[in-house]
């Protein structure tokens, strides 16, 4: 910190006046700075509201609902959220997922676990498949490995709204 020449005069002859100055100083820096969470809280907490359609009432089973990263892509264990829901009788189904950082991208995978073994079940002859009912943002229907980014979608607002319809 520099004091003018007429400051320092004063500071060298008051050495109270000088800590006085300092202390002043730094609370206004403490007032008038960010602080160290304001960056990540600029960033954002979102909201993503689920509209989820074509869900086979007379089936059984909870809907498992995995929000993704693309870190943690299809690894339920690195899911951003992990939700199931009972939707017995149901055709269809709203919710809504809070506190969800932005801006990012994210893609969400969802299946009807009529088992009750937690992942999708899969079939492989004649050619792979899924055995439980399922969907993706975008209403992606993969051909292979799902992609990420086929399914993803940018998160850059505090509130949205995705519809999803299941394939089974």
């Amino acid at each position: 910190m520099e004091l003018n020449s007429s400051a320092q005069a004063l500071a060298s002859e008051s050495p109270w006046l000088k800590r006085v100055a300092i202390l002043a100083f730094v609370l206004i820096e403490l007032v008038f700075s960010p602080f160290p969470g304001a960056a990540a809280d600029a960033a954002g907490k979102g909201v993503i509201h689920i509209s989820i359609t074509d869900i086979q009432p007379q089936k059984s089973g909870a809907l498992v609902i995995l929000l993704y990263d693309r870190s943690g892509w299809l690894d339920a264990e690195k899911a951003i959220r992990h939700i199931e829901v009972p939707v017995d009788g149901k055709g269809a189904l709203e919710l809504t997922l809070t506190d969800i950082p932005y801006p990012a991208s994210y893609a969400v995978q969802l299946f009807r676990d009529g088992n009750g073994n937690h992942k999708l079940d899969m079939h492989w002859f004649p050619l792979p498949g899924p055995d439980e009912p399922y969907g993706f943002s975008n209403n992606y229907k993969p051909f292979a490995k799902p992609d990420f980014l086929k399914a993803s979608f940018p998160l850059n607002k505090s509130e949205m709204a995705l519809q999803i319809n299941m394939r089974n």
